[in-house]
């Protein structure tokens, strides 16, 4: 049936892989230049044989005839072929292409679940370990990569700006967080997201896409983010725009961080979060549906264009009518927040971001989908920077 050819052409497509694979590493032998004795670095060396290894393909294992040497200065026998294959495979047995490959999956699926469908994709079983060490491997390669470019974008530029590159109309920076079970912390570690866009475009009917997004993300805290949203603000040639957004959910933090990153932005409260906050405090206050909503739509109508001490006024009627505490704890939040409740009306109208639903789903699809799941998986910090850097790559389309 048609399962069983395909299973039986895959199965002939993987053995002439291999042989081919081992013709061409014996053709080559002959093309590569000659290697000195590594303890001796003699020239003069008598022919002692072969000895073969095997390493991993993405087709299958395969066991290379591998030239041995005997060195007749000091007696001592190598292989010449090391000098090629050990900085390809290093001291395991993978090819760097499984190992790309393992890296991608590892990113994106529990170790258990990738190894099997590399398994069943090379027609040999792949290890989780083997999958675990290519992810930290590659993942710590790229984290690096990430920091390097960061500390390049927040040092001072050598000469005058470069005029050449394209202004933006308008970024956006949006900031936020996710909890992930950590094996370094009981109560866990925050890891931060930050998104860098051009604003959002329709896609079909109904959906929306950021344009020209950019993610960066760390478990390492605030001060290991900036550099890296710094960066990535850098390469949309953000700092040049003649709009800039700072979009959060009220977190501290957020604040504190966009304002120094971004200075010019103006700061703007996600209009759903203050929706949400405003739904508690009048839950609380206020059990009965029907008199909530007369006072829901009285302090909407305020913060919807931006009048908090019109909302403010609101609620220190309620505050004389009921004593819940939520009331006086809104409008502590409102007064906290007043210089980010813009004109929400006025900044939909003039096509402006008001919501910060970029990076909320951008922690879905960083962090989340990987760093968290039903088997309450944990994670030791490094690891977690590691899988976040591999995910923030190809996000980025820049994994190649």
């Amino acid at each position: 049936d048609v399962a069983q050819l395909e299973e039986a052409v895959r199965a002939w497509g993987r053995e002439a892989q291999q042989r081919a694979f081992t013709a061409a590493w014996v053709a080559q032998a002959a093309l590569r230049p000659p290697v000195p004795c590594p303890s001796c670095q003699a020239t003069d060396l008598s022919p002692a044989g072969t000895k073969p290894r095997k390493i991993e393909t993405t087709f299958g294992p395969v066991r290379l005839p591998r030239q041995r040497r005997r060195c007749r200065g000091c007696g001592r026998h190598f292989q010449p072929d090391d000098a090629v294959l050990v900085p390809a495979v290093g001291a395991g047995q993978g090819t760097p292409a499984l190992r790309e490959l393992a890296a991608l999956a590892g990113a994106g699926w529990p170790y258990r679940s990738a190894a099997r469908v590399l398994g069943r994709l090379r027609g040999s079983p792949v290890a989780p370990e083997t999958v675990r060490q290519a992810v930290a491997q590659t993942g710590a390669a790229v984290a690096a990569q990430h920091a390097a470019e960061a500390e390049a974008a927040c040092r001072p530029p050598a000469g005058a700006p470069d005029t050449t590159r394209p202004r933006p109309a308008q970024v956006v920076l949006e900031l936020d967080g996710a909890w992930v079970r950590s094996h370094d912390n009981a109560e866990g570690m925050e890891a931060k997201v930050g998104v860098v866009h051009a604003g959002s475009e329709r896609v079909g009917r109904t959906r929306t896409r950021l344009r020209e997004r950019r993610y960066a993300a760390t478990c390492r805290g605030v001060a290991a983010l900036g550099p890296l949203v710094t960066a990535a603000v850098e390469q949309r040639n953000g700092y040049e725009a003649r709009e800039q957004t700072l979009l959060g959910d009220g977190a501290a933090w957020i604040w504190k961080l966009g304002t120094t990153v971004l200075a010019e932005a103006a700061p703007v409260l996600d209009r759903w979060h203050l929706a949400d906050a405003r739904g508690r405090a009048l839950r609380q206050a206020v059990p009965d549906e029907a008199e909530r909503e007369v006072w829901t739509e009285r302090i909407e109508a305020a913060l919807g264009k931006g009048d908090v001490p019109g909302a403010v006024a609101v609620l220190a009627e309620l505050a004389q009518e009921v004593a819940a505490p939520a009331v006086p704890e809104f409008i502590a939040f409102l007064t906290e927040q007043a210089g980010r409740i813009p004109d929400y009306a006025a900044r939909r109208a003039a096509g402006q971001p008001i919501g910060s639903g970029g990076v909320e789903k951008g922690v879905d699809v960083v962090v989340n989908r990987r760093c968290k799941g039903r088997r309450g998986m944990k994670w030791w910090r490094d690891r977690a920077d590691e899988v976040l850097a591999l995910r923030v790559a190809e996000l980025n389309a820049e994994w190649d």
